[in-house]
């Protein structure tokens, strides 16, 4: 599957950069390109970086990937994007950021010393439409969250019945993704299925445990509660576990996920999951790359939101090809 994975970014990244009218030679001097991401924790970031070191691979770049233990830890990862801005000989930057805030300050140092940055799965600021952030970076290449988690909102209340009580998981307060991924959500329920209730958002913080006994608590306190969504990988599973500590019938509650990853992938296969909405984290981290490369071979700006695709799976379609080469694993 990852050759099929691989084939797959290669070609809409490369597609990418010919869009831009310029050419990356991977006999150029080897780049040096810092990224620094959320974490590790979940099965998707090791996605991303083997994306991006294949785009290292045929674009003559070498890639330095890291990110903090977990996705809460916003001054470890502040002192990466530090790190790797001071790295003797770094080239630029790609920063998927846990906080709209914290690390405005260091991504303008970056820019007073004429470092490219891109953004990758989360941008920084406040505004949600800006996937600059004010200029402090060239853009963003992402999923776009608030679609995606649109798209769970149908696929969920068409399985209720367009009513009913349902509850959102998030995975942070303040992170874009889950920013984007709940307003996604809320906003499709309101406009298009107002007999639907969207009962207060908890935040499970992406753990397991943490979102099961949320997740636990809002089943014992709404017997009548028809789904849940969750916004991330590890809340999805988490959810997922809750259920089957409690000894949930399948099926009785719609769960609906976003991410992929072994565990959640077979809690759709087991019944306890209705489906979930998968990004592609290998071509997240490769059109990153080509983007960065791109604007050091030539000066070439990318287009300020690169637009990554999202699908939605479930146990009729997760063998298919096109769905099996955006799962991760």
């Amino acid at each position: 599957m990852k050759k099929l994975l691989s084939a797959v970014a290669v070609a809409s990244a490369m597609a990418l950069v010919v869009s831009t009218g310029s050419a990356v030679h991977a006999a150029d001097k080897q780049l040096n390109i810092q990224m620094v991401s959320k974490g590790f924790q979940h099965q998707f970031w090791q996605a991303v970086k083997l994306g991006a070191e294949q785009a290292g691979t045929a674009l003559n770049a070498k890639i330095n990937f890291v990110g903090p233990p977990t996705e809460q830890d916003t001054q470890i990862q502040l002192d990466q994007l530090t790190t790797a801005i001071n790295t003797p000989g770094v080239d630029a930057i790609a920063y998927a950021s846990l906080d709209p805030v914290i690390p405005q300050a260091a991504l303008k140092t970056a820019k007073d010393k004429g470092i490219p940055v891109m953004f990758f799965d989360a941008q920084a600021g406040s505004d949600l439409t800006d996937r600059t952030d004010g200029g402090l970076s060239l853009g963003l290449a992402a999923t776009d969250g608030y679609l995606g988690s649109a798209l769970a909102a149908d696929k969920m209340a068409a399985a209720i019945g367009g009513k009913g009580k349902v509850f959102v998981i998030a995975h942070s307060e303040v992170n874009a993704t889950a920013v984007q991924r709940r307003s996604g959500f809320i906003d499709e329920m309101k406009k298009k299925f107002p007999k639907v209730t969207v009962l207060p958002v908890q935040v499970g913080d992406g753990d397991h445990q943490k979102s099961a006994d949320i997740v636990k608590a809002v089943l014992a306190a709404n017997k009548d509660l028809k789904g849940v969504f969750a916004t991330n990988e590890g809340g999805a599973e988490g959810a997922c576990l809750g259920f089957q500590e409690i000894k949930a019938k399948k099926g009785a509650v719609k769960l609906v996920g976003f991410d992929s990853g072994d565990a959640q992938m077979k809690c759709i296969t087991d019944g306890y999951m209705l489906g979930a909405i998968t990004q592609d984290p290998i071509g997240i981290g490769y059109k990153t790359v080509a983007a960065l490369v791109a604007k050091v071979r030539s000066g070439t700006n990318p287009k300020t939101f690169i637009n990554t695709g999202f699908y939605w799976y479930n146990a009729n379609n997760i063998t298919d090809p096109k769905i099996a080469a955006v799962l991760y694993h």
